[in-house]
């Protein structure tokens, strides 16, 4: 067996493909002691304090996970008697119960993949270190298992090391601070047909840099998650605002408040207080903001159901006094002033549309904007490549993202 080390405030956020500079600017705004970019999230060591606020703070992360041990194994027996050798017990109760995810990637030079090919044994070799560990020391007796809502979530994450004749594997323990999807903002009450991640959404908002004051116009709203979460970057109005009254009170909202290093400290305790103030301040000062903010938002959609839903999610996040909305086809869009940000995300194919009209709708889309959008910028988000050159107008930024496991292009024209 390989020795186990104890990781004290190492940190990982997990987010969007794409998005991991935005994370990474997130996480340096709260001056951590280090923060590094990895596949798929950033990597960070920090006082507790600092990575509890980022729950507060991110637009950009999926999760967040406290780092509790690594060591190295070379078979699912190794995983067994290393993790049998940590005192669980000072993680958490026998009364609470525990799921466990597993994640196995590549090394860090993206050029070995891991070798252990079932997950699913991995879990469970995982889960059994962990119930005997406690039936030793309670005799016999054993935490449970809940798959849905549990009170702590662990994460067994695999991944090779770079030297190709290496046979071992780096394993990382790690806990979910969150429990629930950071992206969650709470605002989703109605939902249109492939709505994007509200963590996605804001990715490509600051992709887009708004100039404060200039009209933000979404052409296919959908359910509207980019258009709300331009408006909250724009009144600066924490992600955690419709939340922050549950994050306050008695009731777990986030698991951190279930796991044994947070609630055991009174000083944490303290902070997760104060913190919560700060961001009910910000909320009520983003809001004056954004009432006083210059400029429209508009949303559009050709189908009625889309409108609605937007309109619904609006008013949830007390932002429908805000916007203009109108059922009405993006082709015949008009641009209110002169100059601003027309944004769509229409079908491409993998969940919406058919191929024989996604054409002439891209290249209409582009007419529409070269004739009726001159001094704007416009974006548009797709999965479909080809469909981009339907669009005859000269790109001037193409990023990738993921929109889900879809690699997506995130293109941007100037339009003079």
């Amino acid at each position: 067996m390989s020795e186990i080390e104890k990781v004290k405030n190492g940190f990982f956020a997990s987010c969007p493909g794409g998005l991991e500079e935005f994370l990474l600017e997130e996480i340096e705004s709260l001056e951590p002691k280090k923060a590094t970019i990895v596949r798929g999230g950033v990597q960070f060591e920090a006082l507790p304090e600092v990575a509890i606020e980022l729950m507060f703070k991110t637009r950009i992360a999926s999760r967040l996970y406290k780092t509790l041990y690594t060591f190295d194994i070379k078979t699912e027996k190794d995983l067994y008697y290393n993790a049998k050798d940590i005192k669980w017990k000072a993680v958490f109760d026998i009364t609470q119960t525990f799921k466990i995810n597993v994640i196995q990637s590549r090394s860090p030079n993206g050029k070995k993949r891991s070798k252990f090919e079932n997950s699913m044994f991995l879990a469970q070799k995982f889960k059994d270190a962990i119930v005997d560990t406690f039936r030793a020391a309670y005799d016999g007796a054993r935490p449970s298992v809940e798959k849905v809502h549990p009170d702590v979530t662990l994460l067994l994450h695999l991944e090779p090391h770079d030297n190709p004749h290496a046979s071992k594997e780096k394993a990382s323990i790690l806990i979910d601070m969150s429990g629930r999807p950071l992206s969650q903002r709470g605002y989703k009450v109605a939902e249109y047909e492939a709505p994007l991640r509200e963590n996605l959404a804001a990715g490509l908002v600051k992709m887009m840099n708004p100039v404060p004051g200039e009209d933000f116009i979404d052409g296919m709203c959908g359910s509207g998650t980019i258009l709300i979460e331009a408006m909250l970057q724009a009144g600066d109005i924490p992600p955690c605002f419709l939340n922050l009254s549950w994050i306050g009170s008695d009731r777990r909202f986030w698991d951190v408040e279930h796991h044994f290093w947070f609630f055991k400290s009174d000083y944490l305790k303290e902070k997760f207080k104060e913190i919560v103030k700060k961001y009910e301040e910000q909320t009520e000062a983003g809001y004056e903001k954004l009432k006083n903010l210059p400029g429209e938002f508009r949303g559009n959609d050709i189908n009625p159901d889309a409108v609605r839903a937007t309109l619904e999610n609006l008013k949830r996040a007390k932002l429908q006094a805000r916007v203009e909305l109108a059922i009405g086809d993006a082709l015949e869009l008009e641009s209110p002033s002169d100059k601003g940000i027309v944004v769509i995300n229409p079908p491409y194919g993998e969940r919406l549309g058919a191929d024989d009209d996604l054409e002439h709708l891209y290249h209409e889309f582009g007419e529409t904007l070269k004739h009726k959008f001159k001094g704007y910028r416009a974006f548009v988000l797709t999965g479909n490549l080809p469909l981009i050159k339907k669009i005859s107008l000269k790109t001037s930024r193409k990023e990738i993202v993921y929109n889900g496991n879809i690699e997506s292009r995130f293109v941007e024209y100037q339009l003079y």
